[in-house]
């Protein structure tokens, strides 16, 4: 398990690379060049669930985004991108508990992803809710490429499953020590998390 997760962390780090030195738009007219398969796929082998989330803008702002989660084995790697964000700022991304982006900062999308019941954190440093993320950081035109590799949460329906959950990315960055948000301020963009091809559309409430 070791030898594969450390191979997972090797691929995200090169996929990273790629993505940064290439820009999102070559990235895609790559992968439509090979069959329209992903450049995870090719790295790391056939993942066994995938979903994503399209990310509308929350009243008053202009952020769109697309976010893709992948499991490979117990991991889960994330990728994204968004646009129409402030150049050279850092802002919060987190899972939340419930499927509703109806609700933009009140009960709709609930609080962070938090089945371990922890307190809010930095990840990869225990405690943090299953639902925390790293920040984001724009280029200089506004726009992020986003990767980052999990074994918090899983691609399934249940209580550590995110399918049916939603997708935040927040107006501030996240302090990873305020309780319980990291004082990331209001959403700016919310997006339904479901199984790629929308197999899986019932929100979590």
């Amino acid at each position: 398990m070791w030898i594969r997760r450390r191979a997972i962390h090797l691929a995200v780090a090169a996929a990273a690379i790629v993505l940064l030195a290439t820009g999102c738009e070559s990235i895609e007219r790559m992968n439509e060049d090979r069959g329209r398969v992903g450049l995870g796929t090719e790295l790391l082998g056939t993942p066994t669930a995938t979903a994503t989330a399209r990310l509308a803008a929350a009243p008053g702002s202009l952020v769109e985004g697309r976010v893709s989660f992948a499991q490979f084995d117990a991991i889960v790697v994330v990728r994204a991108n968004f646009f129409g964000l402030a150049p050279n700022r850092e802002y919060g991304l987190h899972v939340h508990e419930k499927g509703d982006c109806s609700g933009a900062a009140g009960e709709g999308p609930g609080g962070h992803f938090n089945p371990g019941g922890t307190a809010h954190g930095q990840p990869g440093k225990p405690p943090h809710h299953a639902g925390d993320m790293p920040n984001v950081r724009t280029d200089g035109e506004g726009s992020v490429t986003y990767m980052f590799d999990t074994k918090a949460f899983s691609i399934t329906v249940g209580p550590t499953g995110v399918l049916g959950r939603s997708i935040i990315i927040s107006r501030d960055r996240d302090d990873y020590r305020t309780q319980p948000d990291g004082n990331s301020g209001a959403p700016l963009a919310c997006g339904f998390i479901r199984a790629e091809g929308g197999a899986f559309g019932v929100p979590v409430k």
